[in-house]
């Protein structure tokens, strides 16, 4: 008995742990980020494709401008050949011809450095430097267009937010008139047919407010692809509300473009790649100078058939002739022989006895070259009016956009002054058609008429209200402010 009731206490233990920890897992699924500003930006900024190309991008130029500083300094390099040979040659070393296997091995040093070369190789180094700064600016110009994008779309959802808001309020005013009609209706103080139309209004109220669901999906949907970040049905913002709003007509726009082009990097990178085409032009110019060039190498190396011969000269008696001509009476004297003894030349008496230095100092200069140079020239000249137009173009481009931006603002900021008052106005006209419509002084249709326009004029402020922030932000932008709401 003991044992059942244990084995039951266990088992539920074991229950109980298992849904403590399924509802945990299940709440930390369904739990929700919520994204502020900063947090959208930091995501679109880490996973735009783009901007990462661009990024390692900026590192090739990066290792460019190395490499260009290196090719400055001397080289150096070491060569070991070792080879077999076969056949009837010559040994470089003996010079002596040879019709046998034999082996060699050549071990030099040699380094070179360019004294002289019409600058190009600086010319080179300085090019690089601006090709790189250019090329980290046009990083941080595709950052500032990602964190436009995202501001768009982060306002935009906060939009609908308050849309849906406005729309619930209409809503919940509707269905209370609906309780309120339907009272008049029991009493016979209206007609039914006006609570027919107070039902309908209803319905045109919920569906305004689906509609406005509807539209924050598909914006919420644009600022996660904007994120690179896959579809999340928990993704949601950080609410918050604007600022007091004052439209007032901000700087000429003279004034807000020169403030740009202090700090834009748009302007300053077309600028910096103008001087980077200007250098080209002089390193296409360095081809019709002299190039000096300073050199020197170390050599020595090793034959098998390098040998030393040594001739040593012995004496043996011999008869040399006989006295009187008498055979019986030879003549002895000491004859010299010499025999050649061989040995091969030891590996470090080789490579000492065969070592070498050279130093040389050439000098190059270009008197025909097939036109290579002119052409390099005149392309690069070309080239430097293609980046003068360029940068001119950027000039324009920003002076245009600033120009719409300026002018939206302006007009942004008229509408919401007159939609504002607009709405003091319709808000104290609605109120009093609410209160003639509770007391049975108004028909529904009037009422009705004046609450379609009361919506309207409520969703149009929301509208100006959030495009004013938007264009203003945007001015901001050219004025070198944050974009902070």
């Amino acid at each position: 008995m003991q044992n059942l009731t244990f084995d039951f206490f266990m088992k539920s233990l074991s229950i109980f742990f298992i849904g403590l920890i399924i509802s945990f897992v299940c709440l930390s699924a369904n739990a929700q980020q919520i994204w502020t500003l900063k947090a959208c930006m930091d995501t679109a900024f880490k996973k735009n494709i783009l901007l990462n190309q661009e990024q390692l991008n900026s590192k090739i130029s990066n290792v460019n401008l190395s490499q260009s500083k290196a090719a400055v300094l001397p080289n150096l390099n070491l060569n070991d050949v070792h080879s077999f040979n076969s056949g009837y040659s010559v040994d470089p070393y003996s010079y002596q011809y040879s019709n046998q296997t034999f082996t060699l091995n050549n071990l030099s040093l040699n380094s070179s450095v360019t004294v002289f070369n019409g600058f190009l190789l600086l010319n080179t180094v300085k090019q690089n430097k601006l090709i790189y700064e250019a090329g980290m600016l046009d990083v941080e110009k595709t950052r500032n267009d990602i964190m436009l994008n995202v501001v768009a779309a982060y306002m935009q959802v906060l939009m609908d937010y308050e849309a849906i808001d406005v729309a619930q309020e209409q809503v919940d005013a509707t269905k209370t008139q609906l309780e309120q009609t339907q009272k008049f209706v029991d009493f016979g103080k209206v007609a039914e047919l006006s609570l027919l139309q107070i039902q309908s209004q209803l319905a045109l109220d919920k569906l305004t407010k689906v509609n406005a669901e509807n539209q924050l999906q598909l914006d919420k949907l644009t600022l996660l692809q904007l994120m690179e970040t896959p579809v999340n049905k928990g993704f949601d913002i950080q609410r918050q509300d604007l600022k007091q709003l004052f439209p007032e007509i901000p700087m000429t726009t003279n004034d807000i473009d020169k403030v740009s082009e202090n700090f834009l990097p748009q302007i300053k990178s077309a600028t910096i790649k103008t001087d980077a085409a200007l250098f080209s032009l002089k390193m296409a110019e360095s081809g019709i100078l002299p190039k000096l060039t300073l050199g020197g190498f170390l050599k020595t190396g090793y034959s098998s058939l390098k040998s030393n011969i040594t001739n040593n000269i012995s004496y043996q008696p011999t008869t040399i002739g006989y006295l009187n001509n008498n055979l019986n009476d030879p003549v002895i004297g000491l004859e010299p022989v010499s025999s050649i003894t061989k040995t091969n030349d030891p590996l470090s008496d080789q490579l000492k006895n065969n070592f070498s230095q050279v130093v040389n100092l050439t000098l190059s200069v270009p008197i025909f070259n097939n036109l290579q140079v002119k052409s390099s020239i005149a392309i690069a000249k070309i080239n430097v009016l293609i980046a003068k137009l360029n940068e001119q173009q950027i000039h324009n481009d920003l002076r245009k956009s600033i120009e719409t931006a300026y002018t939206s603002d302006v007009s942004a900021g008229k509408k919401l002054v007159a939609v504002e008052e607009q709405m003091d106005l319709e808000q104290r006209t609605y109120h009093d058609m609410e209160k003639k419509y509770t007391f049975g002084a108004l028909s529904a249709t009037d009422f009705l008429i004046e609450k379609n326009n009361f919506n309207k004029v409520s969703m149009s402020l929301i509208q100006a209200k959030y495009d004013y922030v938007l264009k203003a932000k945007i001015i901001d932008f050219y004025l070198g402010k944050p974009l902070i709401f």
